[in-house]
């Protein structure tokens, strides 16, 4: 039986939906670990103050982000279709927001330094990537798939052990050294290294195998 493997656009477009979950599972662990001496804000104008605010609706979002990449890279079965569409309609509908606004809207790190103008750039990408979804669903969804289980190897365990061992290091450099910027930075980098060690430990590492036929055996030439 042929093992599923995403393809090429399914891996392009479930990177950039993984892209764009770092400016919401920064503030989840951050407003946990700094507490009150964290203010955040993100989407529509939703923000708060460590997990105050409108902290639960950031809850809701990153869950569902969460649900999206999981569902996407194990297999991509339904609801997984409509639950990418729901993602990035409401990035394109932010993003629309932002790029037909008479503000400037920048995009502020302050811990990083960061900042830069987002408000006429993302709009466009978010909307090719809705169309390149879109595409995709479409042709998906007129194929007859199996829906065996993809297996958990030892690449995913090692990649979720890692994921987890992050937290007590963050607990360490954002909230016992909260007052020092090198720490702060390091908090930082390390909750975006999470982030991209939750989306790996999703993936379909067996998919990269290459897959040898049963009657196949070293050494066995054929006639």
């Amino acid at each position: 039986m042929q093992q599923w493997r995403p393809d090429t656009l399914l891996h392009v477009i479930l990177v950039y939906v993984m892209a764009s979950g770092f400016t919401f599972w920064l503030p989840i662990v951050r407003g946990i670990f700094d507490g009150s001496s964290y203010t955040w804000s993100v989407w529509l104008g939703f923000d708060g103050i460590g997990i105050h605010g409108d902290y639960w609706l950031l809850l809701i979002f990153t869950v569902m982000l969460v649900f999206v990449i999981y569902l996407g890279w194990r297999g991509a079965q339904k609801p997984f279709h409509w639950l990418l569409l729901s993602w990035l309609i409401l990035l394109v509908i932010e993003s629309g927001t932002m790029f037909f606004s008479q503000e400037t809207i920048y995009f502020k790190g302050e811990t990083l330094g960061t900042e830069f103008a987002i408000g006429k750039v993302i709009f466009p990408i978010d909307l090719l990537f809705l169309i390149l979804s879109s595409i995709w669903v479409i042709r998906n969804v007129k194929k007859t798939r199996s829906k065996k289980k993809i297996a958990w190897r030892k690449e995913n365990r090692i990649l979720l052990t890692a994921f987890f061992i992050v937290f007590p290091i963050q607990l360490i450099t954002l909230r016992f050294f909260d007052h020092n910027i090198i720490f702060d930075q390091v908090g930082v980098a390390l909750t975006m290294l999470q982030w991209l060690l939750l989306n790996l430990a999703f993936y379909p590492w067996q998919s990269i195998y290459k897959i040898k036929s049963p009657g196949h055996h070293p050494g066995q030439e054929k006639a």
